[in-house]
């Protein structure tokens, strides 16, 4: 199984532990817009479930189109919002999803 998460055009697979998502160039996923925080979420995955949470980020963080104020367990196809950026969660049976960016 792998997770993923799908920001514009790219494709970023998300390996257990912490990924952390912001404007900070050390960001595991840096999303270079004005509305992302430069620490701003993090999605951490243990035992093959993934949960992302707001770290304080000026602009939040949305599950389909729903403000998140704690850590919330995500599910194949959510819609995450990070600022004013929509991104896609998914989860792949394959062990090679197309177009991917391993970090």
């Amino acid at each position: 199984m792998v997770m993923s998460l799908r920001v514009g055009h790219r494709r970023y697979v998300l390996a257990p532990g912490v990924t952390t998502i912001g404007r900070d160039p050390e960001s595991t996923i840096c999303i270079n817009d004005s509305s992302i925080s430069r620490a701003h979420a993090r999605i951490t995955i243990t035992d093959g479930q993934a949960q992302v949470e707001d770290l304080k980020s000026k602009n939040g963080v949305a599950i389909q189109n729903q403000p998140i104020t704690g850590p919330v367990v995500l599910t194949d196809g959510d819609e995450i919002e990070f600022g004013h950026v929509k991104s896609w969660f998914i989860v792949e049976t394959t062990e090679h999803p197309p177009t991917t960016t391993n970090l």
